[in-house]
């Protein structure tokens, strides 16, 4: 059942910023999809890709765009905005377009990214982690533009939050990212001016834990949306997505948060909630 919004209570908005079109669904469908249905209005900002040359399926632009509509009306959200940007390569190319994301002025990322958060006035703002998931170049733009932007356009008592991985498991993928010499941990992205150590090693902890495993199912119906991904991804990715819901409600059943605005105070509980949920409000345990 669809949670809704206690009578009379005001309307709460999460805008949620990531790069790639699946970004939202693979790493975050589940907690945007629980805040959905607590009556909290979804808007997703989407770095990439840009405007599409054909409006048609033969357009990779135009599917992928298309995928994102699609993933985002399953998992509740009422709106989507593209910034239009060129996805970018994990490692330095000679002059790098700066259409690319990740090759763009990081002013220029935040003031589009502001100017929707003039617009939404979220009271929550979600974006993937200063490392970037898995350390893509893309994600770790949209981190830093997002993490500008809040401290210039935030409303009062508003809360920006990070995903947070486990950080034995950060520190493995970057070793093993080092070990394979293919992409540059010290010199990430097509500039090659994201030192992917130095940030991992200065990465905060989680802060917020919560409850998603009731929402894994709107998750999973969203990542349908992107079966031409699905089918191209590296096999450990195509068995997740094809294993049956209780093994994807394991892997998926808490969400881990960086609280990065306001700061955590030394001592302070983790936070197993971060809607304001009010009395007549339905929530999820």
């Amino acid at each position: 059942m669809q949670a809704k919004a206690g009578a009379g209570a005001q309307t709460q908005a999460l805008l949620a910023v990531f790069a790639h079109p699946d970004d939202e669904t693979f790493l975050a469908g589940p907690l945007l999809a629980r805040c959905a249905r607590q009556g909290v209005r979804v808007e997703i900002v989407c770095g990439t890709p840009p405007e599409p040359a054909a409006s048609d399926r033969s357009d990779w632009e135009y599917r992928h765009r298309q995928a994102l509509l699609c993933a985002a009306e399953a998992l509740g959200a009422q709106r989507v905005h593209f910034l239009g940007y060129e996805g970018s390569p994990m490692s330095p190319v000679a002059d790098p377009s700066p259409r690319m994301l990740a090759a763009a002025p990081p002013a220029e990322v935040a003031e589009a990214v502001g100017r929707i958060m003039e617009e939404a006035q979220p009271d929550i703002v979600l974006t993937d982690s200063p490392y970037g998931a898995y350390g893509h170049p893309d994600h770790i733009m949209m981190h830093r533009a997002c993490v500008i932007a809040f401290a210039k356009h935030k409303k009062d008592n508003a809360r920006l939050y990070c995903l947070a991985y486990p950080l034995p498991l950060v520190r493995l993928n970057l070793r093993l990212m080092g070990m394979s010499r293919r992409v540059g941990i010290h010199a990430l992205g097509p500039r090659g001016d994201i030192d992917l150590a130095a940030i991992v090693k200065g990465a905060p902890g989680k802060t917020a834990l919560v409850n998603t495993s009731h929402s894994v199912r709107f998750r999973r119906i969203a990542a349908r949306c992107y079966e031409e991904d699905i089918r191209l991804a590296p096999l450990p990715l195509k068995l997740l997505e094809r294993s049956p819901l209780w093994a994807q409600r394991l892997m998926f059943r808490r969400t881990a948060l960086t609280r990065l605005e306001p700061p955590t105070q030394e001592g302070e509980a983790l936070e197993r909630e971060i809607v304001l949920v009010h009395r007549n409000s339905y929530s999820f345990g």
